[in-house]
């Protein structure tokens, strides 16, 4: 079954300029239909957010765009290349960047060599035996000091994983995939373990790269955070699209508050 829902919005009579593009998207996992027939498109430069209960296939989905998770069927586009049966390696060459659902440092190395890793990730990995030209060392050092001071960890760069909150943890995630200069962003819970205070800072993050021009793709449990910052909101349940559109919309639509709250007729029946 394909879940086709409402395209979006944009100026009328103009066809969307869309990054990325699912068609029929389906993983399943044996018995298990993590998702199941997705059908959407990301339009350039705006912010799109995915709402969904726990086990809804929200990460799923990411783990398919980023060719981590094998696909059942459907097929994705990238800028108008299909990219459906690419290597997980090539992805991020392609322009797509990423943070996980549950936080992926190396912990035996500095916050500056993680971020670095981003930057390795698409310049080709670094060989010691090989002479680095000046030029392009430079270039690389001033991405990676960049991210850090965008993401709030200026002058922990020496510090390890193991030695940061949760929160700041995150932020070495979202700084390494900012390092990588991506065209599309995907960002699976970013906020997860951090305090209102840094949940509005790397919302302004967010705001801030959409103003440059980079497309974002966020999976987050804040719904209040996702209607502040998105721009377009999808809704997933149980594999599939329930809802789309403008996120004031969406949060108001009764299949996502069903979704998430489960049916209220009978609350007083049994009191």
């Amino acid at each position: 079954m394909t879940t086709e829902v409402a395209p979006q919005e944009g100026v009328p009579g103009r066809v969307p300029d869309q990054v990325l593009r699912i068609e029929d998207l389906a993983v399943h996992f044996g018995g298990i239909k993590a998702v199941d027939g997705i059908t959407l498109g990301l339009e350039r430069g705006l912010i799109s957010g995915i709402l969904g209960p726990n086990g809804s296939g929200k990460s799923t989905l990411l783990g398919a765009v980023t060719r981590l998770t094998p696909l059942t069927r459907g097929s994705m586009h990238f800028e108008g290349r299909d990219f459906s049966g690419v290597q997980p390696e090539q992805v991020a060459r392609l322009g797509i960047g990423r943070t996980f659902q549950t936080v992926r440092l190396l912990d035996d190395l500095t916050v500056h060599e993680n971020v670095e890793l981003g930057h390795d990730l698409i310049a080709g990995p670094r060989r010691w035996w090989r002479r680095v030209d000046s030029t392009e060392r430079d270039a690389a050092e001033a991405a990676v000091r960049t991210a850090l001071e965008r993401t709030g960890l200026d002058g922990k760069e020496k510090l390890r994983p193991g030695q940061l909150s949760y929160g700041l943890q995150r932020r070495v995630e979202i700084a390494r995939a900012i390092v990588m200069s991506p065209k599309l962003l995907l960002l699976d819970e970013p906020t997860a373990g951090m305090n209102r205070f840094e949940r509005e800072e790397i919302g302004g993050l967010m705001s801030d790269l959409r103003s440059e021009g980079l497309t974002q793709l966020i999976v987050e449990h804040d719904v209040q955070m996702m209607v502040d910052v998105c721009d377009h909101l999808f809704a997933m349940n149980s594999g599939q699209l329930i809802a789309s559109g403008s996120p004031a919309d969406v949060v108001r639509d009764p299949a996502v508050r069903e979704a998430y709250l489960g049916k209220q007729d009978n609350d007083d029946r049994d009191s």
